[in-house]
């Protein structure tokens, strides 16, 4: 196998292992959302990057210590605001399910890693304006393809009485669609600044990467701090809505062993997905970055959806509503390579 196809192939299973992050939520005890949330938010936003950071120190105390403390706060309040959509994503996994909510948020998120730093002057104007609308326009259409799937899977599982509910208990009312809709929306647009902080912050990594740090742990430099703000929005969240329904005790009393092992897969997967990014994204035969995050999308998105029809999430809907999620799928695929080719030199 060339260098070259081994990227492809990390960059295949770095999609696969952050869209299963999700699935081990159908799967604990005794425990509520907010446990989950916290002891996943424990584990893939602060110990595994702090853990490793630690471990790794002297390849990246020569960068850590010349970073001034202005940059490090602005990196924890663009994780505050990942952790925000963080919230707003882990709900909607809950309420919507896996495919749905991949596929919804991370097209919103594509929009916006997109658009922002153009519209910030990050970057510069794409080389190929007409690839680059034209692939925004299929990223819109897609999702509204995706919204139309999900009001239609409402109808027919309830006309079914097939209904699939969330397997946790919800820190907040049931929603109606619409609001879960407009929630994962939003989730979609906060979730967009970890991108944006990773586009930020490249000079950081690419300095580490000359200094001879391996390039899948070069990009830790942004995602402690940034997994750090997370943690700061989502733990005392998780740990305040605990508190207000009296279950604080269910974190050692309720299938301890078998739900703390599950919320430290979920950090494995989630962090794991990461470290395998940067490895496909940044090593030695990589593909150009606007292919290698084209390729990771992709293998999100894809994932995502197999996974969540496996979890008979689809359960008990026609064939038209099947055929609206296939071509939201489809659409921003086409979408994610339009974009990546956008930027093609």
């Amino acid at each position: 196998m060339s260098g070259t196809s081994s990227e492809f192939l990390v960059l295949g299973l770095a999609g696969f292992a952050s869209a299963a992050f999700g699935w081990p939520m159908k799967h604990f005890r005794g425990w509520d959302w907010e446990h989950v949330w916290v002891g996943q938010s424990l584990t893939s936003n602060v110990m595994y990057p702090l853990a490793t950071l630690a471990i790794l120190w002297p390849l990246f105390r020569e960068i850590a210590t010349s970073i001034s403390a202005v940059r490090y706060l602005e990196l924890i309040l663009l994780g505050v605001s990942w952790g925000i959509g963080g919230i707003g994503y882990g709900l909607s996994l809950n309420i919507l399910g896996i495919s749905f909510t991949y596929s919804l948020v991370f097209s919103v998120t594509t929009v916006c890693g997109a658009i922002l730093p153009l519209w910030i002057r990050l970057q510069s104007t794409p080389p190929h304006l007409f690839a680059f609308g034209l692939g925004l326009a299929l990223c819109v259409s897609g999702t509204m393809l995706l919204a139309l799937a999900g009001a239609e899977r409402s109808v027919d599982q309830k006309n079914s009485q097939g209904e699939i509910t969330g397997r946790l208990v919800m820190p907040i009312p049931r929603l109606s669609y619409g609001l879960s809709l407009i929630l994962a929306l939003a989730a979609g647009v906060f979730s967009a600044s970890m991108g944006l902080a990773l586009a930020l912050n490249n000079d950081l990594v690419s300095s580490l990467a000359q200094l001879g740090v391996p390039s899948a742990f070069a990009p830790l430099i942004v995602w402690s701090p940034l997994g750090f703000g997370a943690g700061l929005v989502s733990i005392p969240y998780g740990l305040v809505c605990a508190f207000r329904a009296g279950s604080l005790s269910k974190f050692h009393r309720e299938w301890p062993i078998w739900n703390w092992a599950l919320v430290n897969l979920m950090g494995i997967l989630g962090f794991g997905g990461m470290l395998l990014y940067g490895f496909g994204a940044s090593g030695r035969c990589h593909p150009p970055e606007n292919v290698a995050w084209a390729a990771f999308m992709a293998s999100y998105i894809l994932s995502g959806n197999v996974l969540g029809l496996m979890s008979n999430e689809w359960k008990n809907c026609r064939r038209h509503t099947h055929v609206l999620l296939l071509l939201g799928v489809v659409l921003l695929l086409g979408a994610i390579g339009l974009l990546a080719a956008s930027q093609a030199h």
